[in-house]
């Protein structure tokens, strides 16, 4: 058991719990209506298994199975969907937090780059910097980014998907495969 994160006190604690969120204007739903799959059902309230965010992360591991695949869209990591659209959030973002070497990293992601993308950069840059795909699971960046073209099918990743029928990994090529036996054409 590690619990390198954990205290042990000897006194007995009382949990004092404010809740300083504000509450949602009874008429908005802006949140609810941004999202794709319907994971927000009213304020403060979602269905993790089919939030876009949880999908490219933490779950929808066999995306070929993945109900809400479609409605994932283009995003191959996270979503912000309902946090853009939120009024609460307008204009609050501050661009001052160092992210080091963002542009540089930038220039390397994109659909087709993250397919041709090898291991060893996909765990040792891209994971450290976007761990909610832990590193044992990096593939699922490449399985994102078939889904992503599948969703926004263009003829120039013909390619791209035929180079991920022969990755290294078998659940890119099990996807890409899957990609290239018809899905674009009869699955959607």
């Amino acid at each position: 058991m590690d619990i390198s994160g954990a205290w042990l006190i000897d006194k007995e604690l009382e949990l004092i719990h404010m809740n300083t969120v504000p509450l949602c204007p009874k008429s908005c739903g802006l949140c609810i209506k941004a999202c794709s799959t319907k994971s927000l059902i009213e304020p403060y309230t979602m269905n993790r298994s089919n939030c876009v965010s949880c999908l490219t992360t933490w779950e929808g591991w066999e995306l070929t199975k993945e109900k809400y695949r479609h409605q994932m869209g283009k995003w191959i990591f996270g979503c912000d969907a309902c946090q853009d659209s939120c009024p609460f959030n307008h204009k609050k973002w501050a661009n001052d937090m160092d992210f080091p070497n963002l542009e540089e990293l930038g220039a390397h992601i994109s659909l087709e780059k993250i397919i041709e993308m090898d291991y060893d950069y996909l765990e040792n840059v891209i994971q450290p910097k976007f761990w909610y795909i832990p590193k044992e699971k990096v593939w699922k960046w490449k399985t994102n980014a078939l889904n992503a073209m599948i969703n926004d099918y263009r003829p120039v990743y013909d390619k791209y998907i035929e180079i991920a029928s022969s990755d290294e990994n078998e659940n890119v090529r099990r996807m890409a495969n899957w990609v290239k036996n018809g899905c674009v054409s009869t699955d959607k």
